[in-house]
């Protein structure tokens, strides 16, 4: 994935759209900052799609606070970036496939919110928030 995001950063230089060069060079950015944050080699492709996933749900939070802010310029180039963002992120689980993956889950550890989470997380290889799943489990175990 980072390799494809460093190809389309140059396809976009030299097409010269500096718009989303900054915005994968910012994407690249985040991606190597967190793979130093790893054990050297230990970086994988759902690593790098929870990246990805964290900085579209932080550019979803401002833009809700530029909207209240009544600032339209920032709200464009947001939406810019996540449209950007939202190429390269998998399509998302269906709800149910997801119910699917929390009742094996719920069978597997028992009604423990934690173990829940962290198990059908890892059986969705970051294709899927963890808003989404914490809401499921919560109705499923509440």
């Amino acid at each position: 994935m980072r390799d494809k995001l460093k190809q389309d950063s140059i396809d976009s230089l030299k097409a010269h759209n500096q718009a989303r060069v900054d915005v994968l060079r910012f994407l690249i950015s985040l991606i190597d900052k967190r793979e130093l944050q790893l054990p050297p080699g230990s970086m994988t492709e759902t690593e790098v799609l929870s990246v990805m996933r964290k900085e579209l749900k932080n550019k979803e939070e401002s833009r809700e606070m530029f909207l209240k802010g009544n600032r339209d310029d920032l709200v464009k180039s947001l939406d810019y970036e996540m449209s950007v963002l939202k190429e390269y992120l998998p399509a998302d689980i269906s709800d149910d496939n997801l119910v699917k993956f929390v009742d094996e889950a719920i069978a597997s550890v028992g009604n423990n919110f934690g173990l829940v989470m962290r198990e059908v997380l890892k059986k969705a290889e970051g294709k899927v928030g963890g808003d989404r799943v914490s809401k499921i489990v919560k109705e499923k175990l509440g």
